[in-house]
């Protein structure tokens, strides 16, 4: 089932596109997404590259609510060879942090909820653990004071 750009202009992310989804019961749909780039920059060197060396195994990534389903986006992230230096290297995007499994703009969002709200009624609602939920809350705190003191 190919996208017609509706719900690629939905999820709204920085050089990604669907290009299949899958509606898991009335609560959750899954995002088939892929980038529309085939470049990266070496994190070693800095210079840009355009050769994959492989496509790791898909990812599920946890992403915000969209058409009132909890939206989780599979996406296989790519490590790139850069001829300059030899590396090979995996792509950074900037909708995600390395080692989590969401999006920076769902962590951003249980961030705010959690700023007003108790974890456990945040943690319920949007189906995470008590322990989740408290440790996005105590990293993304963590990161706005580092701002501010920056700032400051």
């Amino acid at each position: 089932m190919a996208d017609d750009g509706v719900l690629t202009e939905l999820l709204d992310l920085h050089n990604l596109r669907v290009v299949h989804y899958q509606l898991i019961g009335s609560e959750r749909i899954n995002l088939f997404v892929e980038p529309t780039y085939d470049l990266a920059v070496c994190p070693e060197c800095g210079q840009v590259s355009g050769e994959i060396h492989e496509t790791s195994e898909p990812q599920m990534v946890r992403d915000l609510s969209i058409l009132n389903r909890r939206c989780w986006l599979r996406y296989a992230p790519r490590r790139f060879k850069c001829r300059p230096c030899g590396d090979t290297f995996v792509e950074r995007v900037d909708w995600k942090e390395a080692g989590f499994s969401y999006t920076v703009r769902y962590e951003q969002h249980v961030y705010q909820r959690t700023r007003g709200e108790a974890i456990k009624q945040v943690a319920e609602d949007e189906g995470l653990s008590e322990e989740v939920t408290q440790g996005i809350f105590e990293r993304w705190a963590k990161k706005r004071s580092k701002r501010k003191a920056t700032h400051s």
